[in-house]
């Protein structure tokens, strides 16, 4: 069932330079939202602990916790936390300064690259204007010659974007490629996945188990917190991607989303959709995954099939099938959500 236990060569060199060791101590589419039979339930996780202090002795403490250390050339993160079914998990990512630094500078855009394609669409339509002008060519052939050049800056645009982590939407409206970014991060957090098969095997897991584990470290030992829209000149989309999440130990509803999308999506039988609700300042996105719902559970029906939610978000401690009521109105707002269909 579980296909991430089966390791390849790639996978272990991988864990040789991130280090990350186990222990433990135990699109807008047509709608139809689930509600809870009684509310949200809020499990009773203890409040998260900022350790100071490494993880030591046989017990890491009764709450979600978090240890955050910059070593100069290398960067520690070591988290424990408990997930629902009541067993304790600890792990910690070790990474390289310096990649960690060419896999952070990889996500988001500078407005100067979007003026170099703008200015190379210029020079271009100027140009054909001359040439047309020298060579007495019509206006029809003008204007085909510009729309060509319009294409192709079109074009050039979407592909930076894409490199960056973004796609065009009409409007030249920039969001979030968040399938893209699960793809891209799947094996960068595949360490973690691994921490989470290696319980998984050892306590008898089902898939919502799982699920509910990673649920648990993203909702609990993660700090929340707002990226900034811009950073040191860089436009973000007021996200941070999956890796810098758990180097930096904290992110937003979306950047915790998309970390847990990217843990899960190494096990090949999940499959998940990202979905984003529109607000005002800011918006909302959660996790979707494929299980059959219980009596209770929130789920969306994309396809024909019913997606369980997730509240990645936290830091209230909810299981699969559980959202917050804020979610949960802006999931029935007249606005709608947008889904992001990851595999």
């Amino acid at each position: 069932m579980l296909d991430a236990r089966a390791l390849s060569a790639a996978v272990a060199a991988l864990l040789c330079w991130l280090g990350c060791a186990y222990f433990l101590g135990r699109d807008w589419d047509a709608r139809l939202v689930q509600h809870p039979v009684a509310g949200d339930w809020l499990a009773g996780q203890a409040d998260m602990q900022v350790m100071s202090n490494p993880f030591g002795g046989s017990d890491p403490g009764t709450g979600a916790s978090q240890r955050i250390v910059d070593l100069g050339s290398l960067r520690l993160s070591e988290y424990a936390f408990q997930n629902f079914n009541q067993d304790r998990i600890h792990f910690s990512y070790k990474i390289p300064t310096e990649q960690f630094r060419a896999y952070d500078s990889e996500y988001g855009y500078y407005p100067a690259d979007i003026h170099k394609l703008a200015d190379w669409r210029d020079r271009a339509r100027q140009s054909a204007y001359q040439l047309a002008v020298k060579t007495g060519r019509s206006q029809t052939q003008l204007n085909a010659a510009l729309a060509y050049i319009d294409r192709q800056y079109t074009i050039k645009l979407r592909d930076y974007l894409e490199s960056r982590g973004f796609i065009l939407e009409p409007g030249n409206v920039t969001r979030i490629d968040m399938p893209q970014v699960v793809m891209r991060n799947k094996s960068s957090v595949r360490p973690i996945s691994l921490v989470l098969d290696k319980v998984a095997s050892e306590r008898n897991y089902q898939s919502i188990d799982i699920i509910g584990a990673g649920l648990s470290f993203v909702q609990t030992a993660l700090l929340y917190k707002q990226p900034v829209d811009v950073w040191e000149g860089k436009h973000t989309g007021a996200f941070v991607p999956p890796l810098t999440a758990v180097v930096r130990g904290w992110g937003n509803c979306d950047s915790k989303s998309a970390l847990l999308a990217s843990i899960l999506s190494n096990w090949a039988q999940m499959r998940m959709i990202g979905i984003f609700m529109p607000g005002n300042p800011i918006g909302h996105y959660v996790l979707g995954v494929l299980q059959i719902p219980n009596e209770g559970d929130v789920y969306v029906e994309y396809q024909g099939l019913k997606y369980v939610l997730t509240e990645p978000a936290g830091p209230a401690w909810l299981p699969p099938g559980r959202v917050g009521d804020e979610t949960l109105a802006k999931l029935n707002a007249p606005e709608g959500y947008k889904i992001d269909p990851f595999f």
